[in-house]
């Protein structure tokens, strides 16, 4: 079983080296109540032995958490059959933790292997000798306990195990979602650019005399072509389509930035706008991403960042658009926004012209979205 780095205060303690320690604590303590303690005669040598080896179980109970409980379970038995169990806090306490492992972590097969161990010998004793007394009652009692406490951590776990995969679930969906709905966006925007290409070419071929035979046929090649090109985008993203009508209207782009900027403000969030550099015109798809990053960052500021004011930059570099939404609110934003699928959309469609996505709390307080699109 792999350990889990426990963290406290910024140090990570190897849950396997504490059970060390804790061993070697308990070995060292169990001769300090055999030697020093008021315990003598046969129980003192019962302890000097049987403490240390019933501590060392505690040492291998993470990484094999059937073999040290049911150690310890034997252990016990045969100390109690044949002397009696003995008086001293250590020993208790080491047997305790194996029987824990042996409870929570050990596979059901060794479980149960683990269990009639630890209860067989001392019910078997008992009915031949009638020795030890009380061991039946407390054998009952001890095994209730573990199959209650197996049964409760085991329908937590599951339950945990069940969110986590409902929460992938949930992410892979929102993940294949998002990418459909980037898909039919750009195939909207690439299909008119295409559609003008063909248009164009058939206009000009049209307009050619009968001696530019040659410049007719690149013509007609590209019209032909750009009409199959046109064919598959539409059977392709075709399968894309969600139950869902698409509204027919022409993509957003940066030109749009100022609407959107204006329907924040009315919904009750304060935005400026700050554009830095040259305006140019980008790739359609660069445009229509850094339009729909723009919005899910208001969309969220908007939704989770309470009472605050937010600010656009869009910078222009040589090769490069920089986008940087910010807000200094108190609320700590969520990562979901209606539309799309919040900083998932924003990934997807980052990664899709190889940018960089950079979001967290700023140290001024409140959130900020900053994120590089190569433009070449």
């Amino acid at each position: 079983m792999r350990a889990r780095l426990l963290r406290l205060r910024g140090f990570r303690i190897d849950p396997m080296k504490v059970d060390l320690i804790v061993a070697a604590a308990l070995a060292i303590v169990s001769e300090l109540e055999a030697w020093v303690g008021t315990v003598g005669g046969r129980e003192r040598l019962v302890i000097t032995v049987a403490g240390p080896l019933m501590a060392g179980t505690v040492a291998i109970r993470r990484r094999y958490p059937a073999s040290a409980g049911i150690t310890a379970g034997l252990l016990a038995d045969v100390v109690a059959i044949a002397w009696k169990p003995p008086s001293i806090v250590s020993y208790g306490v080491a047997w305790l933790c194996s029987m824990y492992a042996l409870t929570v972590w050990a596979r059901p097969r060794l479980f149960a292997v683990g269990a009639t161990a630890m209860a067989l010998p001392t019910l078997v004793a008992f009915a031949i000798t009638g020795a030890p007394r009380g061991g039946v009652g407390f054998t009952v009692i001890t095994l209730f306990v573990m199959l209650l406490v197996r049964r409760i951590v085991g329908d937590r776990e599951r339950r945990a195990q069940l969110a986590e995969r409902e929460r992938d679930l949930v992410a892979r969906e929102a993940t294949l979602e998002e990418r459909a709905r980037i898909a039919r966006e750009l195939h909207d925007a690439i299909a008119h650019n295409v559609s003008m290409m063909v248009v164009q070419a058939g206009a000009e071929r049209r307009v050619l005399d009968r001696s530019s035979g040659s410049t007719r046929e690149v013509l007609e090649t590209i019209e032909r072509i750009g009409r199959g090109a046109l064919t598959e985008m539409r059977r392709l993203v075709g399968m894309l389509r969600s139950d869902a009508p698409d509204p027919l209207t022409p993509q957003p782009g940066l030109d749009d930035l100022p609407t959107l900027i204006t329907q924040v403000r009315e919904a009750g969030l304060p935005v400026e706008l700050h554009v830095e550099g040259e305006r140019r015109e980008l790739p359609v798809g660069i445009e229509l991403s850094a339009y729909r990053i723009v919005q899910e960052a208001l969309t969220n500021a908007l939704k989770h960042a309470g009472e605050a004011r937010a600010s656009v930059h869009v910078r222009y570099g040589v090769d490069s658009l920089e986008l940087e939404i910010a807000d200094d609110g108190p609320g700590a934003q969520a990562p979901v926004a209606s539309g799309g699928h919040g900083l998932a959309g924003m990934r997807e469609r980052v990664a899709l012209y190889g940018g960089h996505l950079d979001t967290g709390r700023r140290p001024s307080g409140g959130f900020a979205v900053r994120v590089l699109l190569p433009t070449r």
